[in-house]
């Protein structure tokens, strides 16, 4: 056998200087992608060798590559006495023990591996609409602050945000109440008109002005920005439009978990 220190950790897993329990300094290397069983006499060091050593400081590698704040829920893991282990993927480790027969466990099930999977796919699973082919994502304050900084400075943008009109008496309501928090202006019919100078209180649903936008390049602008499309996401209850006004066109955002005009359940464990 060659020497342990020569061997390719690509190709193996290298032990050297085992010490703990039973074992008395001993060096082993196991060939990867091989299922491997370790035989010998009760208390001969078998399972110190697999959990106590290999799981063990595979374990601390993990726990390692963790941020501090989540360490700190993890607790401390040794380092097994051993001189070096090189070679080690990430170990998952299945100890004997008695389990009440499932007809419908799995690998999975069984050495816990599903929960850590469901997790996994709950975080970076996408959506896609069947109808566009588009991702379907949630719109933020940041996604819409930065369409707006994109734009050349001087471009004009009005910030809207859709009102939902179920009658002419809910009309009369909502301009009202709109008019008491400070707003001036709605866009109706495809125009602009003032709140106080409205040649008839819409019957159907129209655009509340939240901002009318110039871009500017400057830090205080996408502070004012942020706030106005923040109010904008309130008061459209979730839908945030921007009407570009020469030549005329809409971009639309939602901060709900829609797209297309279908709402799709948010990827989750559960789901």
């Amino acid at each position: 056998m060659k020497e342990i220190e020569t061997l390719d950790p690509k190709e193996n897993i290298i032990i050297k200087g085992a010490r703990l329990h039973n074992l008395k300094n001993v060096d082993v290397a196991l060939p990867r992608n091989q299922m491997i069983v370790i035989t010998g006499l009760s208390g001969s060091g078998k399972s110190t060798l697999a959990f106590d050593t290999l799981y063990a400081e595979g374990q601390r590698r993990y726990v390692e590559s963790l941020s501090a704040y989540a360490r700190q829920f993890m607790g401390k893991l040794n380092k097994p006495q051993v001189d070096f282990i090189s070679g080690l993927a990430p170990a998952i480790a299945v100890e004997q023990k008695v389990n009440s027969t499932n007809p419908r466990s799995t690998v999975g099930t069984k050495t816990e591996v599903y929960d850590y999977l469901k997790l996994l796919y709950a975080r970076i699973g996408k959506t896609y609409s069947p109808i566009s082919g588009e991702e379907v994502r949630k719109d933020t304050v940041s996604d819409v602050v930065d369409c707006i900084t994109s734009f050349k400075a001087g471009t004009k943008l009005l910030l809207l945000s859709p009102i939902e009109i179920p009658s002419k008496e809910a009309g009369i309501k909502k301009i009202k109440v709109l008019q008491q928090q400070g707003f001036a202006r709605i866009w109706v019919n495809n125009q602009m008109q003032r709140l106080d100078k409205l040649d008839e209180i819409p019957s159907t649903d129209f655009h509340l002005i939240v901002d009318r936008v110039v871009v500017q390049e400057n830090e205080d602008f996408r502070q004012r920005l942020s706030d106005a499309v923040e109010l904008a996401f309130y008061e459209g209850n979730g839908t945030v439009q921007l009407l570009e006004v020469d030549p005329q066109k809409l971009h639309q955002f939602s901060n709900q978990f829609e797209r297309d005009g279908i709402k799709f359940i948010e990827p989750s464990i559960h789901l």
